[in-house]
């Protein structure tokens, strides 16, 4: 058996393992959807009662498991019921709307990081020790190192507070407009958000790609290309580059979950009305068809990435095609 479908068998265990505890995790937090809003609200227990009659909220917990797994695979699109909060949306809807934000952020995000890493490395990688190599390592290193959230507070503080520049709140402003107007609206307020997740990608990037960088340079071949006089941007791009962006492909599934997780803390900083947004809101208020629904959207999507760059890391190594 090949390495491909190795990680094919693997991903349908993990995809089983998912669906069961995005049915039981949500449930095991106190309270439901019904005592929230009741206290929210001051309603009294008739009304509590009601909203868990409407939402079958007081069927038991195998009843409700059930109907979620017949949401799921007994119909097309995967079907999760109603919001609470958003009652009448159903999920798929909301996930629907909110995907386009979430998408533009993170799309957005992972090409910059990624041209920067490889532009900044294309330009360092072979001039270990130097102060430029250091002083991007030392960068990288810190962006690593620091919280999401902080990264995303001190840039929201300085040129949302301190310079007032940019859009601090949302995915557009009240009066957007249409048109030309729209798109530069939705751009000006993406730019906040879509930096600070360059900036928490960037460090995790880089430095997987600088220590795989620093392996292929001490390989023969690196070597062989030196001794024949080949310049060092070509032996970085031709050689250097190319061999290490292959832990890079294979951390590919890695890499997408940590891009959905800092989603969650980006949007929930800046208020940005992408899928994160939508779970923070929907832990909040008990919503399980709607934090249910986003976790197996995201679930999806993080395995069918992870086998996208499985297969095209067998189209780069051809050793684990046997």
């Amino acid at each position: 058996m090949n390495y491909f479908r190795k990680r094919v068998i693997t991903s349908v265990i993990v995809f089983i393992i998912a669906v069961n505890l995005d049915f039981f995790l949500p449930h095991l937090v106190p309270g439901n959807a019904g005592e929230i809003l009741a206290s929210g609200h001051s309603l009294p227990a008739s009304a509590v009662k009601l909203i868990e009659d409407r939402f079958g909220l007081n069927q038991p917990l195998s009843v409700q498991y059930v109907d979620y797994l017949k949401g799921i695979f007994a119909t097309w699109p995967p079907f999760f019921g109603f919001s609470f909060s958003y009652y009448p949306d159903t999920v798929t809807s909301l996930v629907a709307y909110r995907a386009q934000w979430t998408l533009l952020l993170l799309i957005s995000s992972f090409a910059l990081s990624i041209t920067l890493c490889l532009v900044l490395g294309l330009f360092t990688f072979m001039k270990r020790g130097s102060k430029r190599e250091l002083s991007t390592l030392y960068t990288s290193i810190v962006f690593w190192a620091m919280p999401g959230f902080f990264i995303a507070i001190v840039i929201l503080f300085i040129f949302g507070v301190t310079l007032k520049i940019l859009p601090m709140f949302g995915t557009t402003g009240f009066n957007a407009g249409t048109g030309l107007a729209y798109i530069g609206n939705v751009l000006q307020h993406a730019i906040l958000p879509v930096l600070a997740m360059t900036a928490i990608i960037f460090g995790q990037l880089y430095i997987v790609l600088r220590g795989a960088a620093q392996q292929v340079l001490g390989s023969d071949y690196i070597t062989a290309a030196e001794e024949r006089g080949l310049r060092e941007n070509v032996i970085s791009y031709r050689y250097v580059i190319r061999n290490a962006l292959l832990p890079l492909v294979s951390l590919t599934g890695f890499y997408a979950a940590q891009l959905v997780s800092g989603a969650v803390v980006i949007e929930s900083v800046f208020g940005y009305g992408g899928v994160g947004d939508l779970i923070f809101d929907g832990i909040n208020s008990r919503d399980y068809p709607l934090v249910q629904g986003c976790f197996f959207y995201i679930t999806v999507i993080v395995i069918v990435l992870g086998l996208f760059g499985d297969y095209f890391l067998t189209r780069l190594d051809p050793r684990l095609r046997r």
